[in-house]
């Protein structure tokens, strides 16, 4: 486990980085956070403030407000960092097929310019988190590494691109960096606009479920904390340095089967309705995590069942 490390986490207010800074600071790390407060979900400063009511602000963390794509935000930073979780983006597929510039001008230049400045700097390793929405359609599953990349989104292009940045930082000026694939993360604090958020949302309050498509699309739903412990031992083996590796489950659910959970879960009948496929959307997304358990030693420890409740449980719990 990292511990008495100076650490950057980009997007740290957000979903998965709300974990990572939690996980990171009980552990005796210093933990500076950017984020441009950009989600529309208020919820998420409310979360933040809950997480850090037991640490002092300058003696135990730091968080800056910015945008990464003003490269003067980073140039500001006067600490010696010694790992950068990236973090950062501006998420969603659906979202970035109608933004596509905008999504494409944020995700990428923030993106240089933090690998700009932790060359700059001397920085000892930095993890970018990617996304499995790279490899776009699957011709063979479950997808390893070296699975052809197709992306069939801004969103994905956007991440695509990072990774190449990252391996021309490697190679040509050995930047210490890793990318991590993540496959449909979810859990307690997911972004409202999650699938699994909606759904126990309004399994919840008794309302139609609405499914784009037949519902037999095929999703590797991680657990928030497999993703933090993906994220940790990247950051903690050299040897991990300019590689990508997918983080998932591997053990993929259609989305009928994970709406028949949540109502056993609820005890509640079927309310569902089929609408038409969406833009963007994959049909398979099924993970090949051989290389990330040999190299990272990394392990799923939440099957989807357990993790489900976990979730519904903090919804029903947190959020009525």
């Amino acid at each position: 486990m990292i511990k008495n490390k100076n650490i950057l986490i980009t997007g740290g207010v957000g979903f998965i980085g709300s974990h990572l800074f939690e996980k990171l600071i009980e552990n005796d790390n210093y933990v500076l956070i950017v984020d441009n407060f950009s989600s529309p979900y208020s919820e998420n400063d409310t979360i933040f403030s809950d997480i850090t009511k037991n640490y002092e602000i300058k003696k135990d963390f730091e968080l800056i407000k910015g945008n990464l794509v003003d490269n003067s935000i980073l140039m500001s930073i006067d600490y010696d960092i010694d790992i950068i979780f990236h973090l950062a983006a501006i998420p969603g597929v659906r979202y970035s097929i109608k933004n596509a510039g905008e999504v494409t001008n944020n995700n990428i230049i923030s993106t240089v310019n933090i690998f700009e400045n932790a060359l700059k700097k001397g920085v000892k390793k930095v993890v970018f988190a990617s996304s499995s929405s790279v490899y776009g359609n699957p011709v063979y599953t479950p997808v390893d590494e070296d699975h052809p990349k197709s992306p069939i989104s801004p969103y994905a292009v956007s991440k695509l691109s990072c990774e190449l940045y990252a391996d021309y930082y490697f190679r040509e000026f050995q930047l210490p960096v890793t990318s991590l694939r993540f496959y449909t993360v979810y859990g307690p604090r997911g972004r409202p606009d999650m699938a699994i958020r909606i759904f126990i949302n309004n399994v919840m309050h008794d309302k139609t479920l609405n499914i784009f498509g037949d519902g037999e699309q095929i999703r590797d739903f991680t657990y928030i904390s497999d993703i933090i412990d993906g994220l940790i031992q990247a950051a903690e083996k050299s040897k991990s340095s300019g590689e990508i590796f997918n983080l998932g489950c591997s053990n993929p659910v259609t989305l009928n089967q994970l709406i028949d959970k949540t109502y056993e879960i609820a005890k509640k009948p079927k309310n569902v309705r089929y609408l038409e496929k969406q833009k963007g959307d994959v049909k398979v997304t099924h993970s090949n995590i051989e290389k990330a358990k040999k190299m990272l030693q990394f392990e799923p420890k939440v099957n989807i069942d357990e993790g489900l409740r976990k979730t519904y449980d903090w919804q029903l719990t947190t959020l009525k």
